[in-house]
């Protein structure tokens, strides 16, 4: 009996193979997935108007007045001069992708214009919950700076990001401080 394989047997042994091959080549595609970290990141704001890059902008409550919502030379700005009565809350939102138990990081620079007597509120908001340590309050935050903030997922697929800013109202005071958000990162271990 010959102790080398046949042809037969090694064109049996390559058949096998194939789908092994295969299967390890989509392993990349998968991995490069936004949901998977390191890959996570979170698209910046458009240059200018109410939506882009997959993010839009909506207010509920009170008149926007003289004051504006927008996306503005890559930040989320929003101008209070708005309601004389009522709470006023403006929102840049977009859908993102994240992994349960993954910890994720989001970092960005706001800016505010205080001098108006109306504080206003910004926080950073996954599926409607406030991630801890993002309250802007122009009230103690003065001016400017830049937040690094973490959320643990506890689901995987879409999930909804919002950077929301609220101003009350009071008596017949009409003008309110002005935030923007700008230079939004996200990542994620």
């Amino acid at each position: 009996m010959d102790p080398r394989p046949t042809r037969r047997t090694l064109t049996r042994g390559i058949a096998w193979s194939v789908p092994v091959v295969s299967v390890a080549a989509t392993a990349p595609a998968f991995a490069a997935s936004p949901c998977n970290c390191p890959e996570f990141w979170v698209p910046g704001f458009p240059a200018a108007g109410q939506s882009g890059n997959g993010w839009t902008i909506s207010a509920t409550g009170g008149t926007s007045g003289g004051g504006t919502d927008q996306f503005q030379n890559g930040g989320f700005v929003t101008v209070a001069d708005p309601p004389t009565l009522g709470t006023r809350t403006v929102s840049a939102t977009r859908s993102i992708c994240v992994t349960q138990g993954r910890t994720y990081r989001f970092t960005y620079s706001w800016n505010a214009y205080v001098v108006n007597p109306r504080p206003m509120t910004s926080v950073l908001q996954v599926n409607g919950v406030t991630i801890t340590g993002s309250t802007i309050d122009t009230s103690t935050n003065q001016t400017s700076g830049t937040r690094s903030v973490t959320w643990v997922s506890n689901t995987t697929g879409n999930v909804t990001l919002s950077f929301v800013h609220t101003v009350v109202a009071s008596g017949t005071t009409v003008t309110g401080d002005d935030i923007t958000i700008t230079n939004v990162a996200g990542s994620c271990s």
